[in-house]
Order: C-alpha cells, then structure tokens, then sequence
C-alpha cells in the first residue's frame, strides 16, 4: 500500500511538472512570470494539452501500481508455493533415506521449525498400552518444559482432541492452530500453537507441537501441507518398525538355520563312522573273503551292501551340502577325468548290475587334465549316474561320453529312461526339489543331488545343463575347463562360491 501512494504522488508531480513545461513551451519568456500571470486567463485550448497530460500521468500511474502491488501478491504466492513444494520434497527425501525412526523425527523436526518459523518443536508417540503419548524428538524447547512434555496420559484434552481422528464420524480433525497452558503441559506458556496427528492407516499414531507466533494463521495450503507430512511420517515410522522386527526375524531364522546345519553335519559325521565298518565288512563278506557263503547268505549281504551304499550315498550329500553352505576349502590339483569317471562307475557297478542295463563309454584314455578336486568330482558324476541308472527301465541302456571342445572337457551322460517334465526343468537344480512325491516314493532321492552337482560345476568353473524329454530320457551335459599349466603351485586351495 506504502508503495501504491508512492507511485501516485510521484506521478502526480510528473504531471503538474508537466503543465509548467507546455507552459513554458507557449510563452517562453522566464524572467517576467508571464506564464504564473497569465495562469487564471487561460483559454480552453490552451489548457486542453496540460489537462491530457495530467490525466495521462495520472491513469498511468495508477496503473503502475495496480500492477506492482498485482506482481507483489503473485511473488508472494510464488514464493509460498515453492516453500511448500521445497518442505514436501525435504520431507520425502529424508523418508526415503531414513532406516533409524528417531533419526528421521528429528530431521523432520528442524525442517518444520523453519517451515513454520517456530520457536521450538516437539513430537510425541500414543503408547495405548501405557496410556500415554511418550516424548520421541525435541527442538529448542525450553528447559522449564522438557520434564512436563516426557510422558503426557492420554486423558489429556489435548490428545484426546487429537486421537478422535479414529472415529469415522469426524472428518474435521486437521492441522490447526490451538492456544496450550499449563493444564496441558506443566511449565509451558499460554501461546499459539500447531498441532497436527501423525497418522499410519487411519489411526493415529503421534502428534507434532510447535510454537509459533501470536498472529500465526493457518491456510488451506499449509493444512494440505502438514496434512501431508503427517501422514508420511505416520507411514514411514510403521515401515522403519517393520524393517526392524523383519530383520531380527531374519536374523534369528539365519542362526537357526546355522544351527540346524550344524546339526546335520555333525549327525552325519557320527553316522559315517559307524557306517564305514558296516560297509565295510558286508562288502568283505560278499565278496567271499571271509569264507563260503550259501545263496542265501550272499542275498542277504547284497542287500546289506546295497542300503549300505546307498544310507553312504546319502551322508555324503548332507556332508557336501554343508560344506558348500559354509565355504568349505577344497585342495585343487590337475588330473585325468577319465580316471574320475572309471572309478565312479566301478562304485556303482552293483547297482547297475541289479538292474541289469548296459554301460557304453565313449572317452580316449590319454585325455587332457582338468583342474580340480577329485573326491568332490567323483560325487558329482555319482549324483548325475545314479539318477541316470535310478530313472532307466531294467536292461536299460546308459552312454557316457568325454569329447574335447577348445578350451573345454564336454562330458555327456545320457539315458532313456522317464524323462522330466518341461515345466521343472527350470528348477531341477534347486535344493531339496524333487518333480513329484510318487517319483520319490518309487525311486527314492532327497532333492540334493542336481542342487550339489550344480555346485561342485560351479566351484570348479564350469557349467551343467540338463536336456530331457518325458517318457524318451535326459541328457546331462557339464563343461569344466581343461588344465593350463602355469608357473605356480600344483596344488591350490580354492573355496567354494555357493549361488
């Protein structure tokens, strides 16, 4: 308004400056005061240009003002907008960074202490199962003040203005601008204050206090605002406390989980033990080297040997499995895979006896040597032939194949056996999986086999594949990179990269 009467009264001289000039201009003559004498006797043509001036100057500084105090107005709505926009993206970028509830309280705190322009600030969590709204974040607040606001009940008129936001039926309770005394807070001064819920689905799950100034009004933006914020803040704080116990949960899961592995390796440590001597002395036995048998004896010690291989085949597996889980070192050093796979089928040479299939080998024996551990490579063409001598129909055929590609030993283990789906395929070599119960009833396994052998490939540098076909058979392919002799140890202790 100051700068309206400005602009007119500077305009108005402008234009009484004015009069004088075209005055000046029809009777120049200075020094007699023609022009102040002849001023009441002038015509009306005389005075039409003075006059048009005078009105000219006169509309255009009106004008000007209308339009300066106009831009005013519009800077100031500007600037609040931007103000609002800045707090609302302050107030999401710290949502969004923030993994610690206090933290981002009191981050929120400062930022509305300015966005307010408040003397101090406080926010307060409703514990219902204490009955009481509990201090969480303060800013600025006065010493005199900081005992009374710690624990507030919840009987207070105050918080049970703020806590009928549950109730469907009010639909008015918003930011807003209350007077507080010391029957709310004891020690704190009548003033003006903001107040507006935190709020998580509905329910009100905190307040913020600030202390503003006595002629403080809220408007529609700024209640959209602190609205806005309330909410944000209602729903960050519950995800932050989900997070939380998400995390211990996680945690306690992973140490039971470490246990129960322990556990199994453990058990199987103890099972193994007793299980070599029993192995042991029945393949003895069978083979006759402790004396004659009848038939029905050598029956009977075969199906001893048989379980016996099989309850081994099993404990190795849980061992394997564990070790791959805890990063288990593995002593690596070359060597002949030919030799791996004659030994693997010299161990299952029993089994594909009983079921009286064929082996076909196609593999030189002068080959190049690969890298790697040859105990834990004997357990995966185990895991892949017996699934392969498990799925095959009796006098089935199987056909092992080794062949040289570039830089790698391509082994192939074929069978004709039931096949797989084309719908498991994708997660065959997940832990513990198996196609179907009855399969399992019918051919026995425990779902570690694929998952372990997918691992041991993996831990030497290579990579496994499965080709099948329902009802027709499956084809195991399983690439592992030759040896290349560099100037360094023979041996090398690598440990086991588990996905």
């Amino acid at each position: 308004m100051r700068k309206k009467l400005t602009t007119v009264l500077v305009s108005a001289i402008l234009a009484f400056l004015a009069v004088i000039i075209c005055g000046l201009i029809n009777n120049p003559t200075l020094g007699n005061g023609s022009f102040f004498n002849r001023l009441p006797h002038l015509s009306v043509n005389e005075l039409y240009l003075p006059s048009f001036l005078f009105i000219v100057f006169m509309l255009s500084s009106i004008t000007v003002s209308g339009i300066s105090a106009k831009r005013e107005i519009a800077e100031k709505k500007a600037y609040k907008k931007d103000r609002d926009l800045l707090i609302l993206h302050s107030a999401t970028s710290i949502s969004a960074t923030s993994l610690d509830a206090d933290a981002f309280l009191h981050d929120l705190l400062h930022e509305f202490l300015f966005y307010l322009e408040a003397d101090y600030g406080f926010i307060h969590m409703v514990r219902h199962d204490i009955g009481k709204a509990v201090l969480v974040a303060d800013a600025e607040v006065p010493t005199s003040l900081k005992t009374s606001i710690c624990n507030v009940p919840l009987e207070k008129s105050f918080f049970s203005d703020i806590l009928k936001i549950n109730d469907p039926s009010e639909k008015t309770i918003k930011p807003l601008t209350i007077t507080l005394d010391s029957e709310t807070y004891p020690g704190m001064n009548s003033g003006n204050y903001v107040v507006f819920p935190m709020v998580a689905h509905n329910q009100t799950i905190g307040s913020f206090v600030f202390s503003v100034k006595q002629d403080f009004q809220l408007n529609e933006d700024d209640l959209y605002v602190l609205e806005s914020v309330g909410k944000l803040a209602g729903i960050t704080v519950e995800n932050i406390e989900l997070l939380e116990k998400t995390t211990k949960s996680y945690e306690e899961l992973k140490s039971l989980d470490q246990m129960k592995d322990e556990f199994i390796s453990n058990v199987t440590h103890e099972l193994k033990t007793p299980l070599i001597s029993i192995k042991g002395y029945s393949e003895i036995m069978y083979e006759g080297m402790l004396g004659d048998l009848n038939e029905k004896q050598r029956q009977g010690l075969k199906v001893i040997v048989s379980n016996s291989e099989r309850l081994h085949s099993l404990i190795e597996s849980l061992l394997h499995m564990n070790a791959f889980q805890f990063n288990k070192q593995h002593i690596f050093s070359p060597l002949c895979l030919t030799d791996v796979l004659e030994n693997t089928i010299k161990s299952l040479s029993l089994k594909i006896e009983e079921k009286g299939m064929s082996l076909d080998r196609n593999f030189a024996k002068n080959m190049r040597f690969v890298y790697g551990n040859t105990e834990i490579l004997k357990q995966l063409f185990v895991y892949l032939l017996d699934n392969a001598v498990k799925f095959s129909q009796k006098s089935g055929s199987i056909e092992i194949s080794v062949s040289e590609e570039n830089e790698w030993m391509h082994v192939k283990i074929s069978d004709h056996g039931v096949g797989i789906p084309e719908n498991h395929l994708p997660r065959i070599f997940d832990r513990f999986y198996q196609v179907d119960g009855s399969m399992t009833r019918n051919y026995g396994g425990n779902g570690l086999g694929l998952y372990l052998s997918k691992n041991i490939v993996e831990v030497h540098g290579g990579r496994i594949w499965i080709e099948s076909t329902e009802g027709v058979g499956t084809t195991v392919h399983v690439l592992l990179p030759v040896y290349v002799e560099k100037n360094e140890s023979m041996e090398k202790v690598l440990v086991g990269n588990v996905s």
